[in-house]
């Protein structure tokens, strides 16, 4: 029970400083393009991802506030202003962390309407769903509450380390329709989950006990390490498996104007291996706090923080089980629209929605794409991403072949001044690209896009 607080306390520390990738939906002449919609192509015959160095992908996200917006100037000083952190919540808010780091990929194209790509790519994620209420009554106890009750409904968390072996395919089914598709292989490692957590606290305004009602049911998988288990065991040999789709469309509907959209993550894992369970069956408890000297050493091994574990743990009462259950991926769909100004340009519009545990996230995304030369694309955009307004994106790739290099961030700013942003995003990698057209055109080999019949095809010259 102690080892559950301590890795619930440690989750939200790790969270509480640094999601999504609009502006690489665009950018197709980069093979990971494709993880934001599996119809994108890229131009090339082959590629190959050199191991843990093709993509690399870190991001950060919380609705409810940065850190700067607690911040208050005095004579020369910081203070932090908790009334400001709580006028800046809404009622549900949402935070979240996401690592993806390629450990494989390579992609082959056969002739000009197929692309089949693989990727083994490490996954650890953690998202939390926290109501207004649980940080008014961190910061200032339950007396803040006008009936001295804190509603914290809605509250969730679900955190996983997991691996995902994907086999994709773009395929050109008509001159203007593209589809794609990848599926997914997905192995466990860690997870934690809280499959339940409806808790209200109320304070009595004499005695000033702890009055609770609280139904709750944390599930955890692998956070134990195994007797006897080895590294090998943990990364190949658990009994944690699942599947998964993505599905992706690109629809030319003029010569200008393409329509596009996809289905990210779509699947679940079972999680079997080392798994435990903490319920609290819907009961009611008082906690009357506890005592004077808990924070004091002593002659024993036992610290203070292990006697306030199990002070917390005796009025929570919860009851330790084991058993099997499963998670789903954080669903995501996406929708969008590319205009071509000309043959270097490309502006375009992306809404994204993410599915968590009954609650949608949505962002909103312009941006804008140029091919400066045969061998450098830049890209910028601006995105409105929980509740965030000032995200200014910027990504480009450099490939004078075979050797392609590309950085891409969703909030270039938030890198410089993380003080005042909510949301922090990257990607970057080293790919190998043969066989590019090495054209200044923007997605050269896309027949959907920029092509109205094959006759353009073969009238329009590619410059070598």
């Amino acid at each position: 029970m102690k080892k559950l607080f301590t890795i619930i306390t440690c989750l939200l520390a790790i969270n509480s400083f640094a999601q999504q990738d609009f502006i690489m939906y665009g950018l197709q002449d980069i093979p990971q393009s494709t993880y934001s919609n599996p119809s994108n192509i890229y131009d090339g015959n082959f590629f190959l991802g050199l191991p843990a160095l093709s993509s690399n992908y870190f991001s950060f996200s919380n609705s409810g506030f940065a850190y700067s917006d607690g911040l208050t100037r005095r004579n020369d000083s910081l203070y932090l202003n908790f009334d400001d952190i709580l006028n800046e919540l809404e009622d549900n808010n949402f935070l979240s962390f996401n690592s993806k780091i390629d450990l494989l990929s390579f992609g082959i194209s056969f002739g000009d309407k197929t692309q089949v790509t693989l990727n083994v790519t490490e996954n650890v994620t953690f998202r939390f769903n926290y109501p207004k209420d649980f940080v008014q009554f961190l910061l200032k106890g339950n007396t803040s509450f006008s009936d001295n009750t804190a509603n914290f409904e809605g509250i969730g968390f679900n955190g996983s380390h997991y691996r995902e072996y994907g086999l994709g395919i773009s395929r050109q089914i008509s001159q203007k329709l593209r589809v794609g598709l990848r599926a997914k292989y997905l192995y466990g490692m860690k997870s934690i989950y809280s499959e339940k957590t409806d808790i209200s606290l109320r304070t009595d305004p004499n005695t000033f006990e702890i009055n609770s009602k609280a139904d709750i049911a944390i599930r955890t998988a692998g956070l134990e390490t195994e007797d006897g288990e080895s590294s090998t065991d943990y990364a190949f040999g658990r009994d944690n498996t699942g599947f998964g789709a993505d599905f992706g469309v690109n629809y030319d509907l003029t010569d200008k104007i393409s329509l596009n959209a996809s289905v990210l993550d779509l699947g679940y894992i079972d999680w079997n291996t080392n798994t435990k369970s903490y319920t609290n069956n819907g009961g009611e408890f008082t906690y009357s706090g506890i005592e004077v000297n808990a924070f004091t050493t002593d002659d024993t091994s036992e610290t203070s923080f292990d006697r306030v574990l199990d002070s917390l743990e005796e009025a929570f009462e919860l009851k330790e089980g084991e058993g099997s259950y499963s998670t789903s991926l954080p669903t995501r769909f996406c929708a969008g629209a590319n205009f071509r100004l000309t043959e270097r340009d490309v502006a375009g519009a992306l809404i994204q929605s993410e599915f968590f545990q009954g609650k949608i996230k949505h962002s909103f995304t312009l941006s804008y794409s140029r091919k400066m030369t045969k061998w450098i694309s830049l890209a910028t955009s601006y995105s409105i991403i929980n509740r965030s307004y000032n995200n200014l994106g910027f990504g480009f790739s450099i490939d004078p072949g075979p050797v392609q290099f590309y950085v891409v961030s969703d909030n270039l700013p938030g890198a410089f001044q993380p003080q005042n942003t909510r949301h922090l995003q990257v990607r970057f990698g080293i790919n190998l690209v043969f066989g590019r057209d090495k054209s200044k055109e923007m997605n050269p080999r896309f027949k959907g896009v920029f092509k109205s019949n094959d006759k353009d095809e073969d009238d329009s010259p590619t410059e070598k």
